[in-house]
């Protein structure tokens, strides 16, 4: 429980210091820096020996999690006229909805069939996709920006 707690109030206070960073430094990189933090994070939680080491990950993770969603919405939104930006919105906050439904089940299905001691190294390798899916979307648009 104590777990749960640092990592909702890492999110939260990732969201309230961290807020400008979107409009600062742009979605994508936000979203790239905030999903390698996540992945530090579970990464130290996966490899702990120790309590103490395994609250720090969960901090780093909830911090790591926290702007990735809003990071990803900017820049999905941003790509639609104006006129329709709150229907892609909306239709973008059921992924969430979506990420969440499948993968509370899947791990669920992982913890049952191979142990707790596999959760967090999938929960790992899903978010390291991720990060790949974003720096190769942040990688294509760059060059898409060069040949223009």
């Amino acid at each position: 429980m104590l777990c749960l707690s640092l990592f909702s109030v890492m999110f939260v206070l990732g969201r309230l210091i961290f807020a400008g960073a979107i409009n600062q430094y742009g979605g994508m990189k936000t979203a790239i820096a905030c999903l390698a933090m996540e992945l530090v994070g579970l990464s130290i939680i996966a490899l702990a020996a120790d309590p103490v080491i395994t609250l720090f990950g969960a901090g780093v993770a909830g911090l790591g999690f926290s702007l990735v969603f809003p990071a990803l919405g900017v820049e999905a939104v941003r790509l639609i006229p104006a006129s329709s930006q709150g229907s892609a919105l909306g239709s973008y906050g059921l992924f969430i909805d979506l990420s969440l439904g499948i993968t509370g089940p899947l791990l669920g299905t992982v913890s049952i069939g191979f142990g707790m001691d596999y959760l967090f190294p999938v929960s790992l390798c899903i978010v390291a996709l991720g990060l790949i899916l974003a720096i190769a979307i942040a990688c294509k648009r760059e060059k898409l920006q060069l040949v223009n």
